[in-house]
């Protein structure tokens, strides 16, 4: 019997061995994330983007289903680019449509991380140049843009106040649960990443849109008691999430967007009070207070 127990034993201590040498194995196999430097014009984020043989500025823009825009001349210059007979076809915030040339990039890396080709399209000015055409911000578009498109399955970290992106592996980075992160249901299709916040009690579909200065609601979407007139800005306080946990108030402008299918955009003011973590993956989108401590964002997870 006493054999039979230190055996038994030893059988255990040795499984317990073998788990944490899985474990470690484990995080020593985890990709670290890769944090890259944003820089900002009229508070719009700007991330270094390199197609093949060409290195650019490109905007950050997740306000649709893109994945990257691309100019004519960077797309003949990077020898990464093939032209497709498909054209693209889209309608901006400001109602203008524009058609133009779909393409297949590949060879595409930001930071240190390559990423997978993808479709995207010939670059045009969406949204026209309000800021007059020479000022820095429309001088800036012009390089392109890059959306949650172009990822892949990778999640996204967001951190304005640190002027940061911050890529993981698949599966990596900050996970529901974790201390100081709340978590929303994340749609990503046709009007690109979008979440469902209540409102005074009032279920509003906003799109999150990196490349827009401010937040938008449609006058009409907000509740009665807060939709009355103009609002340039306003606060709503009274905003919860799709699972009625409490959000910080958001400052909004009114305006009329048509027939668009959602109630507004999350734009500039909302990514600059927290860290946002777009994982379109899981289909979930992990917020964080900038003064949270910043859990699950500093390395891989086991």
């Amino acid at each position: 019997m006493n054999r039979y127990r230190t055996t038994s034993t030893h059988v255990r201590i040795r499984a317990g061995a073998l788990a944490l040498l899985a474990l470690l194995a484990c995080r020593a196999g985890a990709a670290e994330p890769d944090t890259v430097p944003l820089h900002f014009i009229n508070s719009l984020p700007f991330v270094g983007v390199r197609v093949g043989a060409v290195q650019s500025d490109m905007l950050f823009d997740s306000g649709g289903p893109l994945s990257i825009s691309i100019p004519p001349s960077a797309a003949a210059a990077s020898g990464a680019v093939t032209l497709l007979a498909e054209q693209a076809k889209f309608r901006d915030i400001q109602g203008e449509v524009h058609e133009v040339p779909m393409v297949v990039a590949k060879d595409i890396v930001i930071g240190r991380t390559p990423l997978p080709p993808v479709r995207g399209r010939i670059h045009v000015q969406w949204g026209g140049a309000p800021e007059g055409p020479d000022a820095p911000l429309t001088r800036a578009r012009e390089a392109g843009a890059v959306g949650l498109g172009v990822f892949g399955d990778r999640p996204v970290m967001l951190d304005y106040a640190h002027g940061t992106m911050t890529l993981y592996a698949p599966g990596e980075g900050p996970q529901p649960g974790d201390a100081g992160w709340q978590t929303l249901r994340l749609e990503f299709g046709r009007i690109g990443p979008s979440v469902v916040l209540d409102v005074a009690g009032k279920p509003l579909r906003f799109v999150l849109d990196t490349g827009s200065p401010v937040t938008l609601v449609k006058p009409d979407s907000l509740p009665t008691k807060d939709g009355a007139g103009d609002c340039a800005p306003c606060l709503l306080s009274n905003v919860r999430d799709d699972s009625g946990h409490p959000i910080d108030a958001l400052r909004v402008h009114t305006v009329a967007l048509g027939d668009v299918p959602f109630d507004g955009l999350l734009g500039a003011p909302f990514f600059s009070d927290r860290r946002v973590v777009f994982d379109v993956a899981a289909h979930r989108l992990l917020v964080s207070a900038q003064s949270a401590p910043p859990t699950g964002a500093s390395g891989p997870r086991p």
